[in-house]
Parts: structure tokens; sequence; C-alpha cells
């Protein structure tokens, strides 16, 4: 695995830069058949991946968010969002990460995330710890009352049910920079009404061997080589059935 992490993290850092680089940049923007919104950045680093992929391993398959590399049959297939956050990037908040992870049927092997407007670089390899720039990082133990529980848009319907269970709520931009900020003990829980396995995939596995949890609304396990339906609960383990059962509640 240590050499893949390897390849995996200088594409982070190469996308990264990419994403930095552009920041302050007038963006062409698309939107996509499901009326999200894509720039000429996010397209450039997805094919920057598929390029190192073809070069360094021409055996493995990519599921990018912009485009795949394969048929879908290949032992082991690349995960990517090469910018995740996109709309954060559009208006301007710095909250966008590279995401990239390995996976052999469905399940994560190794993921990197990298932020680069703090040069933070996360990674890693199941059943080896979670890391933030080679330093152990670790989830917190506060559960849902008194804690933060980070939310995006398709979870405002829930905002009412978390305060009254004690959470402190804060909407806030990005799957992946979210993930992170769960990994390193700064919040609870997160809870998304919709999820896309592209950035969800590999930050689970940093989020989980940080000692946290990720499942569907309900409390399933979710399956990475496909799209996710429904939403997901992400927490540090101490706050997981809380949430769950929140979740469960507002159906």
């Amino acid at each position: 695995m240590d050499k893949y992490l390897a390849f995996a993290k200088d594409l982070a850092r190469t996308g990264g830069k990419l994403i930095k680089d552009n920041f302050e940049n007038n963006l062409i923007i698309e939107l996509k058949s499901d009326n999200s919104p894509v720039t000429e950045v996010d397209k450039q680093i997805n094919q920057l991946v598929i390029a190192a992929i073809q070069k360094t391993y021409p055996e493995h398959g990519l599921l990018g968010e912009e485009a795949d590399l394969g048929d879908g049959s290949e032992e082991l297939q690349w995960l990517c969002d090469p910018l995740d956050g996109t709309k954060a990037f559009i208006v301007g908040m710095p909250h966008s990460t590279f995401i990239l992870g390995l996976t052999q049927e469905g399940k994560i092997l190794l993921s990197v995330v990298y932020n680069p407007f703090t040069d933070r670089l996360y990674h890693a390899i199941k059943g080896q710890g979670a890391f933030c720039n080679d330093q152990p990082i670790h989830a917190n133990e506060q559960p849902v009352d008194g804690g933060y529980v980070l939310v995006d848009s398709s979870a405002f319907p829930l905002y009412e049910d978390l305060e009254a269970k004690g959470a402190q709520i804060e909407p806030t931009a990005g799957a992946g920079y979210r993930c992170m900020l769960l990994a390193t003990g700064r919040c609870s829980g997160i809870v998304q009404g919709g999820a896309d396995f592209h950035d969800i995939g590999p930050s689970s596995l940093i989020v989980e061997e940080a000692g946290g949890k990720i499942t569907g609304y309900d409390g399933s396990p979710l399956r990475y080589d496909q799209r996710i339906a429904g939403g997901v609960i992400i927490s540090n383990g101490v706050a997981h059935d809380s949430l769950v059962a929140i979740a469960r509640a507002s159906k």
C-alpha cells in the first residue's frame, strides 16, 4: 500500500495546487445533467488523475466525479472527487478539497484528502490509523448533547430535532472539509440528506480510522462503488446512535 499512498499524495498536492492557483480566477462554469455546477478546474484535475493512472497503473480503473477510466471490471479502482466543494469554490469560500481513494470490491483500502488552503494532507490506510501531515488524528468523544453537528443544506429539515437534543448546529460547505473536521475532533457529527460516493467514500476511511463511524440514515453500511441512495450520518461513534434515531424519526 505504501507505493499507492505515495502516488495518491503526489496527485493530491498537484491537484490541490490547481485548486488554490485558480481560486481567485474568473471561472468557466457549466451545469451538469443534475443541475449541479462544474468548472474547468474540476475537469482539468479529473483528467490529470486519469492520465497519471493510465501511465503508472494502467491495469487500474477510476470512478471520477467528472470522468471515468476503464469498464468497471478492474480489481482495483480509484475513486476521485477532483474538486470537492465546487459551489464553495465558485463563491469564494476556501472549503474545497482534493479527494482520492483506492477501492477493491467497493471497500476503501486507502484515502487521501488534501486541503490546499491550509496545506493539510490527510490520509489513511485500512487498519493503520488516520493522519494529518503524517501526525495521528482522532475523533472526539462528545455526545450529541453539547456537541457540534455540521450540516449541509439537505439536512435543514432536521435542524429543530437536532437542537432539541442539545446539538450545536453549524452549516458547513464541502463534504471532505466537514469529514476532516470530524476526524480531527472538531465536531461530534455530520448529517447530510444526500451524499456522493466520490467524496464520502474516500473520506469515510479517514473518519473510521480516526475512531468515527459512517452509515446511511437508517444505520445501514454503505458501499462506495455505486450511487448512495438517501442521506448519511457521519459521527465520532459516540454520537452515532442518537443521530441515526433523529434521522429515522424525521421520515
